[in-house]
Order: structure tokens, then sequence, then C-alpha cells
């Protein structure tokens, strides 16, 4: 018998750690997808698509950036998007629903350009020339924006 096949009944022994794709390049790390697909996701589901874009964009650029976006940040935005959204839809208190619209806005603009520094971060890692990110552009069109320069930087890399 030889060593392969001494004890069948071992467990068999793969590596799970993920592997980094992108080399010294981790924005090959992202998926392609269109900025447009974006776009109109966001418009049909009432911009809940955007929501789940960028925390999962977040969560992503967390595990390969040295900029990380603060996890109390991310389910902050959640928590205060999820119930400025139920204010939109009850007539509660207009003084409320203006409050929690403006505290959503303030932790929604940290979060965005928090994420922002991050992409930048992971973007201009593996690229020949360095990528600005408008901050113009990323307070009116954040997630669209974002994906766009994800894609930008996918083919110019690849």
């Amino acid at each position: 018998m030889s060593e392969e096949s001494a004890n069948i009944y071992e467990a068999p022994e793969a590596e799970l750690t993920q592997q980094n794709n992108g080399g010294n390049k981790p924005i090959l790390n992202f998926d392609r997808f269109s900025a447009w697909g974006v776009f109109f996701l966001s418009l049909f589901t009432l911009g809940i698509y955007s929501i789940y874009w960028l925390v999962s964009r977040a969560n992503k650029a967390n595990a390969l950036a040295k900029h990380q976006v603060n996890q109390n940040l991310i389910y902050g935005y959640i928590a205060i998007y999820a119930i400025n959204f139920v204010l939109a839809f009850t007539d509660i208190s207009e003084v409320l629903s203006a409050i929690a619209s403006i505290i959503s806005l303030i932790v929604g603009l940290v979060f965005i350009f928090s994420l922002r520094a991050s992409l930048k971060e992971l973007i201009n890692e593996g690229s020949n020339e360095p990528v600005h990110l408008s901050g113009i552009l990323t307070f009116f069109f954040y997630a669209i924006y974002f994906q766009y320069k994800i894609n930008e930087a996918i083919d110019n890399q690849k």
C-alpha cells in the first residue's frame, strides 16, 4: 500500500483561506457590474439596492485595504436608513422624520467618503497612473460613480 491510500478514512486536507486573485492589484477582486445596472436597481428598489451595494463593497474593501471603513458606521447607517425609511411612510411626527433624515444624511456622507478613501487606495495600488475620485461626483452619484470607477480600474489593470 502506498502512503496516499494508507488511511482511506482520513479527512481530506484543503487550503481554506481566500486567495487574493489580484496579487498586487486588489481591485481585481471586485466584480465588474454595469453602473447602469446599479442605477436602475437602485431606482426600482427605492434606494435599497444602493445600500446593499455600499455595504457589500465596504466589507470587501475592508478585507483588502489598509484604510478600513468602521463597521459601527456601516451598521449605524443601515439602522438609521431603516428608521428613516419607515418614518417616511408613517404620520408619526414631521419633526422626528426631519431629524432622522438629517442624521441619515450626515452618517451617510461620512460612510460614503470613508468608503471613497478605501476604494481610492485599492484602485491606485496596482495602477500605473493614479486615479482621482471626485468629491463632487461622490456626493451626488456615490454608488453609480464608484461602480464606474471600479469598472474602469478593472479594465485598465487586466
